[in-house]
C-alpha cells in the first residue's frame, strides 16, 4: 500500500510541479516519516483541489496572464500546506493511521515468516 500512494497522486497530477512532489512523499516514507508524508500528500491534494475549483470560476483580470497563474499557484500550494498544518480535512491523520496499521501488520507477518 505504502507504493501505492505515490502511483494515487501520479494518475491525478497534471502540472509541472507535481513529479517532484510525488517522488518528494516517497522518499519521506521511505525515510519512515510517515506523519511528513500524510501530511505532504494532504497538502499536495489540497493545493491540486484548489486548482481545480480556480479554473471552474472566470478569471479576473489581475490573473489573465501567465505571472497571474504562476502567483495563482504558488498561493494554491501556501493554502494547501498551511491547511494540512492545522489539520485539514483530516486526510493527513486518515493516512497516517493505515499506513501505521500497514506498518504493524507487515512487522508481525515478518516475525511469523
Amino acid at each position: 500500500m505504502i507504493s501505492d500512494v505515490g502511483a494515487l497522486v501520479a494518475q491525478s497530477a497534471d502540472h509541472a510541479v507535481s513529479d517532484g512532489r510525488v517522488e518528494a512523499i516517497k522518499k519521506t516514507i521511505q525515510q519512515g516519516d510517515i506523519k511528513k508524508a500524510s501530511e505532504d500528500f494532504e497538502a499536495y491534494f489540497l493545493a491540486f483541489m484548489m486548482k481545480v475549483m480556480r479554473e471552474t470560476v472566470p478569471k479576473s483580470t489581475l490573473t489573465q496572464n501567465r505571472m497571474g497563474e504562476t502567483f495563482q499557484s504558488f498561493y494554491d500550494e501556501a493554502i494547501g500546506k498551511e491547511s494540512a498544518k492545522v489539520g485539514g480535512i483530516g486526510l493527513a491523520q486518515y493516512i497516517e493511521s493505515k499506513l501505521r496499521e500497514e506498518e504493524v501488520i507487515l512487522s508481525q507477518e515478518e516475525k511469523v515468516a
